[in-house]
């Protein structure tokens, strides 16, 4: 047994861990508080639906575009390194749509594909394979446009050593990384896909960082819902000591506050 002094000091070390810990979570917690990102969100989406309307005037049969909304998260210094994996963020109201359009990518072994479009139930999904990507995508314009096509990228972790020479350096510049995911696991993909498209993700690098919350098609308590938890998971993600501020945006509007460091 051990003496009861150190069992004391022990005890004690692990009372002031766990007081630190959860003072922490609760300043992560309170960082931005909801009425706080209600009264950004609204007043986005008035400032968001008012240029719309002056821009479509009289021609109301024009589709209405998904604008991304971003949490813009400004540090107090460049991290010292870059992260390359993106870290994900789980949201309560999916970014990206697989039953319609082309809003995802999957990315495949040669030796899989046929596998992977008969696992994904999802017509919004496009399996691309390696060779396919090497062939037709060799250009700087081919590989620009397949960037533009896709709002996100998945692909399976064995092929990942492969992408950044096949994508080119461009493709990364605007934070399409591809989400890898593991694929040995049979049956598995369509749930790894449908988890892939139910997260935001958070690039680390650079001293100004946006990860997309919302788009401008979301009823106001699912864009409300979604900044709440992509704030949660930046400052889970991201010591709440580094961070100078925190906004919400659209590309084309200002940058509403929402938290600001205290100096």
């Amino acid at each position: 047994a051990g003496k009861p002094e150190a069992k004391t000091a022990a005890a004690s070390k692990a009372a002031a861990k766990s007081a630190i810990e959860k003072k922490a979570a609760s300043a992560n917690a309170s960082a931005v508080p909801q009425a706080t990102v209600a009264k950004a969100v609204r007043a986005l989406l008035a400032h968001h639906r008012k240029g719309e309307d002056e821009r479509r005037g009289a021609k109301e049969a024009l589709v209405a575009a998904e604008v991304p909304i971003s949490v813009q998260v400004g540090l107090f210094k460049i991290p010292t390194r870059s992260i390359t994996k993106p870290k994900k963020i789980k949201l309560k109201h999916a970014l990206y749509a697989t039953d319609t359009g082309n809003g995802v990518c999957l990315i495949v072994k040669d030796t899989v594909k046929d596998d992977a479009k008969k696992s994904i139930g999802m017509s919004g999904v496009k399996v691309l394979s390696v060779s396919k990507l090497r062939s037709n995508y060799k250009e700087f314009e081919a590989k620009r446009q397949l960037s533009e096509s896709y709002d996100l990228f998945i692909a399976d972790n064995r092929v990942l050593p492969l992408l950044p020479k096949l994508l080119g350096k461009s493709f990364f510049r605007k934070k399409k990384h591809p989400v890898p995911i593991e694929m040995r696991r049979a049956g598995d993909l369509q749930r790894q896909v449908e988890d892939a498209v139910s997260c935001t993700y958070l690039h680390m690098s650079g001293q100004t960082i946006l990860v997309k919350a919302a788009h401008t098609e979301m009823e106001p308590e699912q864009v409300i819902a979604n900044v709440l938890d992509t704030v949660d998971g930046i400052v889970q993600s991201i010591n709440l000591e580094d961070i100078q501020t925190l906004y919400l945006k659209t590309p084309s509007s200002i940058a509403l506050p929402l938290y600001k460091s205290l100096p």
